[in-house]
C-alpha cells in the first residue's frame, strides 16, 4: 500500500480551508431578477431601457461590490460579450420573504441583505476601513413590501415597470471608517482596540462617505452606538476619532450632501433604569424616515411615486447586536410607512406585540444571527427581547451562552474562516515563489494598497 505523506500538500490545505465555506448557506443567486441593486435602481434601469428602446439591461448593471463569486468570472467577464447571460453573480447574505394577510389584502414581506465581498471578513481580523475606504462587514439591508395581487411588476395600462404596489427601503451598515485593529490573544473576549494610523485629513472616511453618497445619494443619517464613557478608554477612543472625521469632512460638503451624525451611547442606556431604548430608538427612527424617504413604485409623482434619497448608517463596534436592533427599528418605523403608502393601515405606524410587527421582529432577528454568524461566528448576543426586557431569565441565559460561543470562535476559528473567505474571493494570488496565504503572519497587504503605486 502507498505511504502517505507525512506533510499535507498545499493543494490538500488548500482545499481544506476552502471546504470550510459552505456554499449551501447564505449563498443566494435569481435567474430573473438582479439581486446586487435594490429594487428602486432595477426598476428606473429598466424604466430608461424601455424609454430609449436599448436591449435589456439587467446583465450588464450588477453591482460588483455584492457578487462573490466576481473572481471566479472575471476570465469570463474579460471574454464574453454578454458574460452575465452565460455566467450566474452570487450574493452572500440573507434573504427571506413571508406572508402577511391584513383584513383580506396578502402583504409580501422580503429582506435581502447584501455583503460587501471588499476588504470581508471574520470579526476580530477585519476591523475600519481600508485605504480605499471601503469598511469591514458593510452590509446593505434592504426590505420590499408589497401587495402582490399580481407577480408582475408591470401594471395595466402602457408604462412598463410601474406597478404601484411595490414599495422598498434600504439600510446600511459598516465598520468605522477609520484605520483601527483589534489584536485577539485569545485571552481577553473584549481585546484593546488601537488607532493604527492617524490621519489628520481623513482620507479613508472621505472616499467611504464619498462611495455612500455615489450609492444612496443624500443625506447620510450616521447613526453611531459606540460607548462614550467606559472605565478603561476602548469604544470610546473610537466615538472621539469617528466624531472628529464627521465634523472635519462637513466643513467640505455643500448644504445639500451634509452628513447628519447622531451619537448615542446604546449599552449604557440599555442598563439604566432611567432610560427607555426603544423609545429613544423609536424617537430616532421618526427622525430619519421623513430625511431619506422610501421607494414606492407608481406611474409618476401625480400618481403617488416616491424615491429614496440618502440612507441611514448604523454601526457599534461590531455592527452586530445594538446595530441590529437599531436598524430594526428603523426598519419598522419605515414598514408602517410603506404599509400606509399602500392603503392597507389608515397611520404610518405599527404598534409592537401585533402579528405583522412579531412576524417583522422574527425576520429582523433571523437577519441578525445570520450576519453575526457571518462576521462573529455565532448568533446574536443580544436580541430585541434583551433591548424591550422580555423575558429577562430566558433571554439572559441564552445572551451568556451565546457570548461564550463569540468567543470562543473569534479566539480559535476567526483565522480559518478569514482564510476561507480570501481563498473564495481570489485576494490572493499564488504566485512562483510568494508565501503562501497560510505561511503569512497577516493579510494586511491583501485588502491595501502598496504606498509604492501611488509614487
Amino acid at each position: 500500500s502507498k505511504l502517505k505523506p507525512e506533510k499535507q500538500s498545499e493543494e490538500e490545505r488548500y482545499r481544506a480551508i476552502l471546504s470550510n465555506l459552505d456554499l449551501t448557506r447564505s449563498f443566494y443567486f435569481s435567474y430573473s431578477y438582479d439581486l446586487t441593486r435594490c429594487l428602486q435602481h432595477n426598476i428606473f434601469r429598466e424604466r430608461k431601457a424601455h424609454h430609449e428602446g436599448t436591449p435589456r439591461s439587467i446583465f450588464q448593471d450588477y453591482n460588483t461590490m455584492f457578487i462573490w463569486n466576481h473572481h471566479l468570472l472575471t476570465p469570463a467577464i474579460s471574454a464574453l460579450k454578454h458574460p452575465y447571460e452565460w455566467c450566474l453573480p452570487i450574493i452572500h447574505g440573507y434573504v427571506d420573504q413571508s406572508k402577511l394577510s391584513v383584513y383580506g389584502r396578502v402583504v409580501y414581506i422580503t429582506i435581502i441583505a447584501r455583503r460587501s465581498r471588499i476588504f470581508a471578513g471574520a470579526r476580530f481580523l477585519k476591523r475600519g476601513a481600508n485605504d480605499l475606504g471601503f469598511v469591514a462587514n458593510d452590509v446593505e439591508t434592504e426590505q420590499i413590501v408589497s401587495e402582490q395581487t399580481t407577480t408582475s411588476f408591470h401594471s395595466a395600462g402602457p408604462e412598463l415597470h410601474a406597478n404601484p404596489n411595490y414599495t422598498s427601503y434600504v439600510q446600511h451598515r459598516g465598520s468605522i471608517p477609520l484605520y483601527w485593529t483589534q489584536e485577539n490573544t485569545g485571552v481577553s473576549p473584549k481585546p484593546a482596540i488601537e488607532l493604527n494610523l492617524v490621519d489628520p485629513f481623513y482620507s479613508a472616511a472621505a472616499l467611504h462617505f464619498d462611495n455612500l453618497f455615489e450609492r444612496y445619494g443624500a443625506p447620510i443619517y450616521i447613526l453611531n452606538l459606540v460607548k462614550s464613557r467606559e472605565r478603561t478608554p476602548r469604544e470610546s477612543k473610537l466615538l472621539q476619532e469617528f466624531t472628529n472625521a464627521v465634523t472635519y469632512l462637513n466643513q467640505f460638503l455643500p448644504g445639500n450632501k451634509k452628513l447628519i451624525y447622531k451619537a448615542w451611547d446604546m449599552s449604557r442606556a440599555a442598563k439604566s433604569r432611567d432610560q427607555d431604548v426603544i423609545q429613544t430608538l423609536e424617537d430616532i427612527a421618526g427622525d430619519i424616515i421623513p430625511r431619506t424617504g422610501f421607494f414606492k413604485n407608481a406611474r409618476d409623482v401625480e400618481s403617488g411615486l416616491r424615491l429614496q434619497n440618502g440612507v441611514a448608517r448604523t454601526n457599534c463596534i461590531d455592527c452586530l447586536d445594538r446595530t441590529n436592533a437599531a436598524q430594526f427599528v428603523i426598519g419598522k418605523r419605515a414598514l408602517g410607512y410603506q404599509l400606509h403608502a399602500l392603503g392597507v393601515i389608515d397611520e404610518t405606524t405599527v404598534e409592537y406585540d401585533t402579528d405583522a410587527v412579531n412576524l417583522f421582529t422574527n425576520m429582523w432577528h433571523d437577519h441578525g444571527d445570520t450576519i453575526a454568524i457571518q462576521y462573529g461566528g455565532s448568533h446574536l448576543v443580544n436580541t430585541m427581547a434583551t433591548y424591550r426586557k422580555i423575558n429577562q431569565w430566558s433571554s439572559h441565559s441564552r445572551d451568556m451562552v451565546e457570548s461564550f460561543k463569540r468567543y470562543y470562535n473569534n479566539s480559535f476559528l476567526d483565522a480559518q474562516r478569514q482564510e476561507a473567505y480570501n481563498l473564495f474571493l481570489g485576494n490572493y494570488i499564488f504566485a512562483q515563489g510568494a508565501p503562501m496565504l497560510w505561511d503569512l503572519a497577516t493579510d494586511y497587504y491583501l485588502h491595501h494598497a502598496d504606498p509604492r503605486s501611488y509614487l
